[in-house]
């Protein structure tokens, strides 16, 4: 397994879904050795990354590669001894917006390579059917959102949660599921739609949740009255998923597959990507103060069933006579 986003001890958010997803196929059986690729420590990461690959194709232990990301994806491409399937993660693919929510020129140069590499692999696995919808070429790619760890995320009494986090009993407390500099995100709306809110007298918070433990999320999670998603695109927001299995009610723009996601849970919002919309919407959460039936919604997006999907891809790459010598 190649990837360049896994969590490290000062950034234990990045990458936390490959890691457990990894952990996932490792208990069905399947045996992985991961290949890290920390480009920010070295300029030289994906050069040393691709000499490894190298070395470690030749000597014929693996069955295949399963790279995340476009940049791990080139770099495992560049020998061919091995099958390579990427597990494409959303900007690799649509490309990444500034502030404005117009798509910057250096994501689109990333995006259309990331593009152009899924017509040179095995496989490849998308999150959501508009990522799908970009591809060139529809063969052998498999629409296969992130699993989710339901002994991780489930249910807490929301006052034992927030006697853990140090959080008040009475206030509403709003969690906005990234980091707020991030543009794509568009935390100004989701702050803008607060300050609405204490404006007609709701006593309300917004926290935002990046850079918090990993360990605690699913605290957060219980604690809040709601979280609000205002991304300018998502491909299939991997913090959704965890919140429904938390039954935490959700008010989020149409992005990715969070419309289908979402769909037929009471509780849960499609919004505008406006600050009135988002208030109006957290404010019937706020009035109605139940929780969802969101986990009972995604059952079948369990962390276990999606790696048994994962490794029934595996198999078919990894049959007899697949490998190819350069």
């Amino acid at each position: 397994m190649v990837t360049n986003i896994f969590p490290k001890p000062d950034f234990p958010g990045q990458g936390s879904f490959v890691k457990s997803q990894m952990e996932s196929i490792q208990k069905e059986g399947v045996e992985v050795d991961l290949l890290s690729i920390d480009a920010k420590k070295s300029r030289w990461a994906y050069w040393k990354a691709w000499k490894e690959i190298r070395r470690l194709a030749k000597g014929r232990k693996y069955d295949l590669i399963h790279a995340h990301y476009g940049f791990s994806g080139i770099i495992s491409r560049l020998q061919w001894r091995l099958p390579v399937l990427v597990s494409f993660c959303g900007g690799d693919i649509l490309g990444n917006p500034d502030e404005t929510g117009r798509k910057l020129f250096s994501s689109q140069i990333f995006a259309s390579a990331g593009r152009l590499l899924s017509l040179t692999l095995n496989a490849s696995i998308v999150k959501s059917g508009e990522m799908a919808g970009m591809l060139p070429s529809r063969k052998n790619v498999y629409v296969i959102p992130n699993g989710v760890d339901f002994q991780k995320f489930k249910p807490v009494p929301s006052g034992t949660a927030r006697r853990k986090l140090g959080l008040p009993k009475r206030q509403f407390l709003v969690l906005f599921p990234s980091n707020a500099t991030w543009p794509r995100k568009c935390y100004p709306v989701a702050e803008a739609a607060v300050i609405l809110l204490r404006r007609r007298g709701w006593d309300v918070r917004l926290i935002p949740l990046f850079g918090k433990p990993q360990d605690l999320v699913p605290l957060y999670m219980s604690a809040c009255n709601a979280m609000v998603l205002t991304s300018y695109w998502e491909g299939s927001p991997n913090v959704i998923k965890e919140a429904m299995a938390c039954n935490l009610p959700i008010v989020s723009v149409d992005v990715g597959d969070v419309r289908q996601i979402l769909s037929g849970c009471a509780g849960c919002f499609i919004i505008e990507r406006n600050a009135r919309n988002a208030a109006d919407h957290l404010e019937k959460v706020f009035r109605a103060n139940t929780r969802t039936s969101g986990r009972e919604k995604i059952r079948h997006l369990e962390i276990q069933a999606v790696a048994r999907k994962i490794i029934g891809i595996y198999k078919g790459l990894a049959r007899p006579g697949v490998r190819r010598d350069s």
